[in-house]
């Protein structure tokens, strides 16, 4: 069975997406708050808004703080958290920042749409990152990974290095362990199904802006291999969806 060669390059590129920016910004992410992020980077149509509900700056260095609202639209926005990690918000996304500490640990709220994630490594009593979904809840302590959320509600975790445990709300009492090469799905009401292998990804080399955007900023979104026909449908109905935010 083939494995992803997408891990170590994939994942570099995201870091070195906007790297003269972030470097610029490097004092200022040391003084980020607990729950908040600093945009290292973004392209196209990206709306923002705080837990007020008043519009926020988009433009490279920007601090978000915690319950901030992101809504990409045919945008893309890279985001530097308190502790080195970097979160990539993909096209047709919605995310809300979270703080741990007042949020049952989550750092991260996905309600529509794709994410992918380098998560900083955790070592001992540090808390271990976590993310919602509407059927999932996320957990890693030191990874990365991708999570979308498709218009059904369904949680789809591709995990390209280091482990990744998926718990489903309605199933609190039976996580499992996604090893990297690996998907699960989490439907409404479910349990997390059995890890499933992904095959070989393409696009290795690209950027992540450029393979998922491409020169008309479409944001398409990638079906697992191996999925069913069924959920390709959902997905082909997600990429139809009315661009802007909901």
């Amino acid at each position: 069975m083939k494995t992803t060669r997408l891990v170590p390059l994939f994942f570099m590129l995201i870091m070195l997406t906007g790297v003269a920016t972030a470097q610029s910004t490097q004092s200022e992410a040391v003084a980020l708050v607990s729950g908040s992020a600093v945009i290292a980077d973004l392209k196209g149509e990206v709306m923002l808004q705080s837990s007020q509900g008043a519009s926020l700056s988009a433009q490279r260095g920007q601090v978000l703080p915690a319950e901030s609202t992101i809504e990409t639209g045919k945008g893309s926005l890279l985001l530097s958290l308190q502790d080195g990690s970097q979160v990539l918000i993909k096209p047709h996304s919605r995310a809300v920042l979270k703080a741990p500490e007042r949020s049952q640990g989550n750092f991260l709220q996905l309600f529509l749409g794709n994410i992918m994630a380098k998560v900083q490594a955790r070592f001992g009593s540090n808390p271990s990152f976590r993310m919602g979904t509407p059927t999932a809840v996320i957990t890693v302590r030191g990874t990365q990974f991708s999570v979308e959320v498709t218009n059904k509600n369904n949680t789809i975790v591709q995990v390209y290095d280091g482990l990744v445990e998926v718990v489903g709300l309605a199933a609190p009492n039976h996580p499992i362990m996604i090893r990297p090469g690996f998907y699960t799905q989490v439907e409404n009401d479910r349990a997390p199904q059995s890890p499933r292998e992904m095959q070989d990804n393409q696009g290795e080399g690209e950027s992540p802006f450029q393979r998922n955007q491409g020169t008309g900023d479409a944001g398409e979104r990638k079906v697992p291999q191996g999925t069913n026909p069924a959920q390709q449908g959902e997905h082909r109905q997600q990429q139809s969806k009315p661009e802007g935010p909901d």
